[in-house]
């Protein structure tokens, strides 16, 4: 007769060999769908696409796992522009989710087609859409309180594009709500909410309100991200901004100035968005009687902004005004033809194509 001790090495014996290859047949049997996420979450779109399909062709999925699979693949074709695609795929997502008559994966399926229609600029859908996912988190014992902060916030996005600033701050201040409730006070996603917040108090002229988020925001992305981070720095252009617009100018030229040293050390930082904050320090120290070093980042700013932009416009009025003390009018004068050049294509009074883009012979771009 075995023993029993002789029967317990057997099966430890047997679970050593049978371990690997039970991982190894995991690992194919799931190989597709592990790729397909894994290039998505790098951005490799391509790649991303390819492995969602062949995931989605092996065999049946349970509808969680396969409305995974869809969903991914959606993302996929919409960030490679593919937007008939996406939406099929999307739709077979939506029907495959209304089928399972399962709340939770309805309204995941509908937040992939919220995405679909904000890139299609179909703000109207955005709305009805977002009603919809409202209506399904909140009919269900636990809602998702994530994804309705996600879509509290891509409402306001759809209602900033369709000019209902008022809405959209509403709108922007329940995602920042939500964010925080299902988060936490001191999560990054917070902080993100309280930025968009922010820079929305901004353009209203909220400045007191402005400042107290972007604070906040800045005080949590410096924790979560490190104090050299792009969301910190961001944070802090948002905060210069709104001190520089609500009349406190030398606590904007202190921020603007921490802003640049920040970026000087990022790598792979936003060029055009140096060349702006070196704009509006350049109109600060400008009104401080320091021309040579306005005028000096200035140059700078104009060879970074190429677009004919509000940007590229306010650097080259600013410039203008520098050229005027250093009694270079006419060098002022074509400066200001060039930003009011810049001016007629944001307000859509000239094409692009039609602006010309002589080079003049002191070369600010």
């Amino acid at each position: 007769m075995v023993s029993i001790t002789r029967i317990a090495r057997l099966g430890v014996r047997f679970a050593a060999w049978v371990t690997p290859h039970v991982q190894e047949w995991h690992r194919k049997r799931h190989e597709n769908r592990v790729e397909g996420q894994r290039n998505l979450t790098v951005r490799n779109w391509c790649e991303a696409e390819r492995y969602f399909t062949l995931a989605l062709a092996e065999r049946r999925h349970a509808s969680k796992v396969r409305l995974d699979l869809l969903l991914g693949l959606t993302e996929a074709q919409r960030k490679q522009g593919n937007a008939s695609e996406a939406e099929a795929t999307c739709q077979i997502a939506i029907d495959l989710a209304a089928s399972s008559k399962n709340k939770a994966l309805q309204s995941r399926a509908l937040g992939g087609l919220v995405d679909l229609q904000l890139d299609q600029e179909k703000y109207s859908e955005v709305e009805e859409t977002i009603a919809k996912i409202e209506a399904l988190e909140n009919s269900m014992e636990q809602p998702d309180y994530q994804r309705l902060a996600s879509s509290a916030h891509k409402l306001g996005t759809a209602l900033v594009k369709s000019g209902r600033q008022e809405d959209a701050l509403k709108a922007f201040e329940r995602a920042n709500q939500l964010s925080e409730k299902s988060y936490g006070p001191d999560h990054v996603e917070t902080a993100n909410a309280l930025t968009e917040l922010g820079a929305r108090y901004r353009e209203i002229g909220n400045h007191a309100e402005a400042q107290r988020c972007l604070k906040r925001a800045l005080e949590i992305h410096r924790k979560t991200a490190g104090a050299d981070s792009h969301a910190a720095t961001q944070d802090l252009f948002h905060l210069a901004a709104s001190l520089e617009e609500s009349g406190d100018v030398d606590g904007a030229a202190a921020q603007y100035e921490k802003v640049l040293a920040l970026r000087e050390r990022q790598i792979g930082g936003d060029r055009e968005q140096t060349a702006e904050t070196q704009a509006h320090l350049a109109a600060i120290y400008l009104r401080a009687g320091r021309t040579s070093a306005a005028r000096e980042l200035l140059l700078h700013s104009i060879g970074v902004l190429r677009k004919k932009d509000e940007r590229l416009e306010f650097a080259l009025e600013t410039m203008a005004s520098v050229e005027d003390l250093l009694n270079h009018h006419e060098e002022a004068e074509r400066l200001r033809e060039k930003a009011a050049e810049c001016a007629a294509i944001r307000t859509g009074e000239a094409e692009p194509e039609t602006v010309s883009v002589a080079k003049p012979a002191t070369k600010y771009y």
